[in-house]
């Protein structure tokens, strides 16, 4: 008898346990369609663009976590909701990056001239990167 008041409370817990409540769960549309950014040009002469809706939960808040951990001197990254890197100065982009092949999140990089001390991106630089990536490559 104890047996299986044991397995039932445990089956009851565990359903309790399966989302029932709502709590946690995020809202897919207020993601759908949303560009952020991390602008790095200052730092690196890159901006990374990042399709929120293709990104889980935990991915998206670590991506807005450490752009500005990225620095250089008193330099740090810019992280921008709702915001696409800009076109100004831009030599090329990779699009789909994918850094690890382990990870499933792509992003694309955009690449400039003249935004950071000892960066100065050539496009053909960009596309032997890109292609090490499996990315698309874009000039400009």
């Amino acid at each position: 008898m104890k047996v299986k008041t044991i397995t039932i409370i445990c089956a009851v817990m565990l359903g309790a346990c399966d989302g029932g409540s709502g709590e946690g769960l995020t809202d897919e549309t207020e993601y759908s369609g949303r560009v952020d950014s991390c602008d790095l040009r200052k730092i690196t002469g890159t901006c990374v663009e990042y399709s929120m809706s293709e990104l889980g939960d935990w991915y998206r808040e670590n991506v807005a976590r450490i752009c500005p951990l990225n620095t250089r001197g008193s330099l740090t990254g810019t992280y921008r909701r709702d915001y696409r890197c800009p076109a100004e100065n831009r030599v090329a982009r990779c699009e789909g990056m994918i850094d690890d092949p382990e990870g499933p999140y792509k992003y694309d990089k955009h690449y400039y001239t003249g935004t950071a001390d000892g960066f100065s991106w050539q496009a053909e630089n960009v596309q032997v990167t890109c292609e090490q990536v499996s990315g698309r490559f874009v000039p400009e």
